[in-house]
């Protein structure tokens, strides 16, 4: 394989060992990130190199970069020093003038721009006038052009100068700012994080061990803990993620972390056993408003005149007859045909929701949860109630619409997210501008994370009842917290789980194997013909890969008679390797799109003309949300049209370039992003190098996507590993610890305090 050039900074040691071998992250210029491997002992992070080497495939972790020689460079190259020239914000100085000052000047640039700007004649091409217009340009924007000195002092990159100046107002402010406490950034500025903030504050010579330091890792690791799920840390979990992080003696650090206690951005709380959680405090008003909401909703019950269901809830067996219990635990029975009728427990779960505020229906697929809700809306229509529906995506709200027979909406659409009155972001309804409705029911609960259901309960008028379904085997949500399973836990609602699958269900082999790896159990792995489950056993990744992209672009749109595009889905558990998200999309658009199709590059990724793309990021300016998928409509240098929806529904939407970046492709979408979703055909590699995140509910969430057709290609033991590993995503949450102390507390509730 031929010897290549690759620039980047080093960003992470994935491993090291004693003998010099190493693997470290490195991140490119174009934002993308490559494994490096070889003798990297010495590599400083945060530093820039020159690597040179080779790339291979790695069996388990993809490709990766072989680094044969390194050569350190200086964080502002002259590159940097061109680009923030050609920034735009001095007039005169485009990316060719730019070009040939950094030419005639190299790494003194700034200094004789600042210093001595008569010398700005001598660049080829510059004139007399054009060289005063640049000098005068220089002097008014001196603070930033200080300010970039600075950075490039302490060989930091440039490109953070327009960024800290626009947040602080000004160059001389954002390097006061810096010099005081270089920490300060991470808060305030958007992108730019520990690792960045830790680079500027050690190049200015902030002490390894400086409680300025400790104190920002402490902070950055419970912002990291949010990311990842948690509500909070225990604390001494969250005193050995800022030692990792930081390398200093975790008796300093637990020093430094027990002198946060009186500070205002962080909150501790011992439970009843005297064991310490650590909160942002955000997040702690948001756990607590939600079992104050809650426990509001449920009090309601017990403070009613006239309720005959015996305190703590009912439980139904298979003919519908009461049990005792909290949890109801309810077989479907299966459905006749024409009309469809519901069985006993059905009714059951139907009859709890018309008495009490707070009902769960749960279930996995094909128990009948849909055909229950049908019935439930029918009823309460019946009675003269406005119905609410709402889900957590929009392609989940489509699916409920369809299946209750009603119109239901995302629910950031429902709380009216958008610019408010003052200009900024947020939700429209609210404690003090109330939803309307009587009863209202939320689908696919278990991708619901605590700060949009904190919002919803704000939102609900104060006689509502509220019914949440969902199945909470599923993957928890992307954002922090595990709502439906921490309710379901602390025993606050009317719970119902349909448990017995319709047995004449269309779908039952689908349906059955999710069932099977649910409950633990390794399904069938069957090949044969007429089947709508298929196992393709494949151990090695790139053959793996290679049936992949067959089966998605010709053989499956042939068999099903359907649209590569829109009725194949590929899934994935994880970003990297042959079998991962990057390497199958970029094969898939190319197989999928015409080759002489208009592209357009953004970064390091070609979009082409009708290629499929997902938003991944909550955009209410353009009213399009994470996990939306849509169809490349129009490009230019400038920026993409996608096309999200179909027919009269269906709107263009343009994103320009510099936002580009929360566009990805979707031929290939992880298993998270497809959550609420259902495909006619779904195609699941997995495969060894997978492993580290396969997990039963990861599994499990991926197989019951399927509605007409699943097929499974990869190594039968990674598969049986994965049904092995059962809750391996459990999060920090006390939520079901602080519904049982509110549920007790006596006196009446003040929801928000």
């Amino acid at each position: 394989m031929a010897t290549q050039r690759m620039r980047g900074t080093a960003e992470k040691f994935l491993l090291q060992s004693d003998r010099g071998y190493a693997v470290v992250r490195v991140r490119l210029a174009d934002g993308d990130t490559l494994r490096a491997v070889g003798d990297l002992a010495g590599v400083k992070l945060g530093m820039e190199y020159d690597f040179v080497g080779e790339f291979h495939v790695h069996a388990t972790y993809g490709r990766e970069f072989r680094v044969l020689a390194r050569t350190e460079q200086a964080a502002t190259s002259l590159v940097g020093i061109e680009r923030f020239l050609a920034s735009g914000r001095f007039k005169g100085v485009g990316p060719r003038t730019a070009k040939r000052i950094v030419e005639q000047f190299g790494l003194e640039t700034l200094e004789v721009l600042q210093q001595r700007p008569e010398e700005i004649a001598r660049v080829p091409g510059v004139t007399g006038k054009k060289a005063a217009a640049i000098a005068r340009a220089f002097v008014e924007h001196r603070d930033v052009a200080r300010l970039a000195t600075f950075l490039r002092g302490h060989d930091l990159p440039l490109h953070l100068a327009e960024k800290l100046a626009r947040t602080f107002g000004g160059g001389a402010a954002a390097l006061e700012v810096l010099r005081a406490n270089p920490y300060q950034v991470v808060e305030d500025v958007r992108g730019i994080g520990f690792r960045t903030a830790d680079a500027i504050a050690r190049a200015m010579g902030l002490p390894e061990h400086a409680p300025e330091r400790l104190t920002a890792a402490l902070f950055h690791a419970l912002d990291q803990a949010e990311e990842d799920g948690h509500l909070y840390l225990p604390y001494a979990v969250w005193v050995a993620a800022a030692q990792e992080l930081t390398g200093a003696p975790v008796a300093l650090v637990d020093e430094v972390a027990g002198g946060l206690a009186n500070k205002s951005g962080v909150l501790f709380e011992a439970d009843d056993a005297g064991a310490m959680a650590v909160y942002l405090p955000r997040m702690h008003r948001i756990e607590r408003n939600i079992a104050v909401r809650l426990c509001a909703l449920a009090r309601r019950d017990e403070l009613a005149a006239g309720r005959d269901a015996p305190d703590g809830g009912c439980a139904v067996d298979a003919s519908g007859e009461e049990t005792g219990g909290a949890t109801a635990s309810v077989g479907v029975a299966a459905p006749g045909e024409g009309r469809v009728e519901l069985s006993p427990a059905q009714e059951a779960a139907a009859r709890a929701v018309r008495r009490h505020s707070l009902v769960v229906l749960t279930g996995g697929p094909g128990t009948g949860k849909t055909t229950t809700m049908r019935r439930v809306v029918q009823d309460a229509q019946a009675r003269g109630e406005r119905v609410v529906l709402s889900a957590p995506t929009g392609r989940a709200a489509r699916r409920l619409a369809e299946g209750a027979g009603e119109d239901a909406r995302t629910m950031h659409r429902l709380l009216e997210v958008g610019q408010q009155a003052r200009g900024s972001f947020g939700f429209g309804r609210g404690p003090a501008h109330r939803l309307e409705g009587d009863l209202f029911i939320v689908d696919e609960a278990s991708m619901v994370d605590a700060p949009l259901f904190s919002h919803f309960l704000d939102a609900l008028p104060d006689h509502a009842r509220l019914l949440l379904v969902g199945d909470p085997e599923q993957l928890p949500p992307v954002g922090p917290g595990s709502v439906l399973r921490d309710i379901i836990a602390s025993g606050v609602a009317q719970v119902y789980e349909l448990e017995l699958v319709f047995r004449q269900s269309r779908h039952s082999q689908i349906v059955l194997a999710a069932h099977a790896v649910r409950a633990g159990r390794t399904p069938d792995l069957p090949r044969l013909p007429d089947s709508e489950y298929y196992f393709i056993e494949e151990d090695d990744p790139a053959r793996a890969a290679d049936t992949v992209v067959e089966l998605a672009t010709a053989r499956l749109p042939t068999y099903l008679g359907v649209d590569a595009v829109a009725g194949v889905q590929v899934l994935a558990p994880m970003r990297k390797g042959v079998c991962g998200l990057d390497a199958l999309n970029a094969r898939l658009s190319d197989r999928l799109t015409a080759p002489d199709a208009p592209a357009v590059k953004i970064g390091a990724r070609t979009i082409r003309l009708r290629d499929k793309l997902m938003n991944v990021k909550n955009d209410y300016e353009r009213d399009v949300y994470n996990g939306d998928i849509g169809l490349v409509a129009g490009l230019d240098e400038d920026g993409v049209t996608v096309r999200f929806g179909e027919g009269p529904e269906g709107r263009d939407v343009r994103f320009d370039k510099a936002v580009c970046g929360q566009l990805v492709h979707a031929y290939a979408v992880s298993v998270h992003k497809s959550q609420g979703g259902e495909f006619p055909c779904v195609v699941l590699p997995v495969v060894r190098e997978h492993t580290v995140l396969l997990n039963r509910q990861l599994l499990y969430t991926a197989m019951t996507r399927a509605r007409l057709l699943l097929v499974i290609v990869g190594s039968r033991g990674a598969f049986q590993s994965a049904v092995r590993r059962g809750d391996v995503a459990r999060r920090y949450s006390r939520l079901p610890w602080r519904l049982e102390r509110e549920r007790g507390a006596k006196g009446a509730i003040q929801p928000g305090t």
